[in-house]
């Protein structure tokens, strides 16, 4: 179909087992500055080896992959080696004192003019006085492609909250002998044990079915008829501009509030990976086994069956916390994570999850940092050619959040890091000071490259920006992605004064 990650599980580096995140609502702010410090959170490099891929950020020699108009066929995309390493992360706050550089529009101008792609949109911005830098066509909306996943997350983060975990649970009605296994949006489960230093597998069904048993049999139960809740989404669970047959590319699921690993399939050995027609059915059936391996018996098991008004929950585990999911989303570019996002948001906005309700809430949750008589969103994984942002929207977006003071802040931090992960693992890597002071969110499609994100400059300023082009000839799409490598290179080389 569109944008192709290959969403990959390489290992992550361990992550501390933060305490459950406090429920209430994370404040939204945006607040602008003078002066001050860039907030940490924008300038901790993201650390471990993450692979990960849109399409041509892992193929570029072979653009002819996807290379019909739109709609297009989209062919499953191999699992790459990751190269990134750990790496000292910069200083974490810098103040203004560093120089704003003022010859960027010299510098960009002489790259576009000699790039044989024109059209750019792009927009860069001075990360703590908000002053524009350079802005060229910045405000005509395009396709973003995989760059959609920048509102997403920044709507969780603002709305949902940093903290928050997603909850899958059981309860038991005594009366009926009924239990409910209900799905809470995680869909990075496991089949196996729940481990705290994960965000892919933080809890897990295993987990979950023994301390299940273990309180089912501190009441002295030993059978139950056990049902399955997903009644947190509501909707059609598959956008009707999707392509059914990116399941088995690997590329989308239907979309369910419980799945295991995002509804992969087959060993993460394997070059090519499908993800399943029925994620929900396949944890439930995977939950089932790990129960009747404690010693119950299941007398029936019943998928659609909502938990009664007498039952009680009796046990859970918890995903990762939302600001480690956005992170996965981001590295991963992994489209089932971003829609899941997408109907958490209109939840915690007091909708219904739907894949109907979730762009919209997301352009809600931003309304005070984006025009939204400009900016339309189909999905909130960027699948889409229907989706359209403009450059200054995203910088918008981006410069609030090296602005902000909650969940937020951390928005950057949480993108592909330059020549070491997801990505941009393999762009800038040979750019010197472009290599791990680039955090951006890349964006591909067959006719559409995109990049958005923030650099530190060489005299020590944090600048933002957003580059985008669609409508581009197939046969010079990586042209146009060097050009856009070539003006975040040139501005992580930039003593522009």
């Amino acid at each position: 179909m569109n944008d192709i990650p290959d969403e990959a599980d390489p290992p992550h580096p361990p992550e501390s087992d933060s305490p459950r995140a406090d429920r209430t609502a994370v404040k939204r702010r945006r607040r602008r500055r003078k002066g001050g410090a860039v907030t940490a959170g924008v300038l901790v490099l993201a650390l471990g080896a993450y692979a990960v891929v849109d399409a041509y950020d892992l193929v570029p020699e072979l653009p002819g992959i996807l290379t019909t108009d739109p709609p297009i066929e989209v062919q499953a995309v191999p699992r790459p080696d990751a190269h990134g390493t750990r790496v000292p992360a910069p200083t974490s706050a810098v103040d203004d004192s560093a120089p704003v550089p003022t010859t960027v529009p010299a510098k960009i101008d002489a790259i576009l003019e000699a790039s044989e792609v024109k059209g750019f949109g792009l927009e860069v911005r001075d990360g703590l006085s908000d002053e524009i830098l350079y802005a060229k066509n910045e405000t005509k909306p395009r396709t973003p492609a995989s760059v959609t996943k920048v509102l997403t997350a920044a709507a969780a983060l603002t709305s949902i909250g940093g903290e928050k975990r997603l909850a899958t649970t059981t309860s038991f009605d005594e009366e009926t002998g009924t239990l409910t296994l209900t799905g809470g949006g995680d869909v990075l489960l496991s089949s196996g044990d729940s481990d705290p230093g994960s965000v892919n597998g933080h809890g897990g069904l295993r987990t979950l079915a023994e301390d299940t048993a273990e309180a089912l049999k501190a009441d002295d139960v030993t059978e139950v008829t056990l049902g399955l809740d997903t009644s947190r989404y509501t909707g059609e669970p598959f956008d009707s501009g999707w392509e059914r047959s990116d399941i088995a590319k690997g590329v989308i699921t239907p979309i369910r509030p419980l799945m295991i690993d995002t509804a992969y399939i087959g060993s993460k050995d394997r070059e090519w990976r499908a993800r399943s027609e029925h994620p929900a059915a396949d944890a439930f059936a995977a939950f089932e086994k790990e129960l009747k391996r404690t010693g119950i018996t299941v007398n029936r098991a019943e998928q659609r069956a909502p938990a009664s008004e007498g039952a009680e929950e009796i046990a859970r585990v918890e995903s990762a916390t939302i600001s480690e999911i956005v992170e996965y989303a981001l590295v991963h570019s992994d489209n089932v994570v971003a829609e899941m996002l997408g109907n958490e948001v209109a939840i915690a906005q007091g909708e219904d999850g739907s894949l109907e309700t979730g762009p919209r809430a997301v352009l809600s949750a931003l309304g005070d940092s984006i025009d939204l008589g400009r900016t339309h969103l189909v999905d909130t994984s960027g699948l889409s050619y229907d989706n359209r942002i403009a450059p200054h929207d995203l910088t918008t977006v981006l410069q609030a959040s090296v602005d902000a003071d909650d969940s937020l802040a951390g928005l950057i931090s949480h993108f592909p890091v330059g020549g070491l992960t997801g990505t941009l693992t393999d762009r800038f890597a040979k750019e010197r000071n472009a290599t791990g002071v680039v955090h951006a969110k890349t964006g591909t499609l067959s006719t559409v490259t995109s990049l958005a994100g923030g650099v530190l400059d060489a005299e020590g300023r944090y600048l933002v920006f957003s580059i985008q082009i669609d409508d581009v000839d197939k046969d010079k799409i990586l042209e146009a992605r060097k050009t856009v490598d070539d003006i975040v290179t040139a501005l992580a080389n930039c003593g522009c004064r």
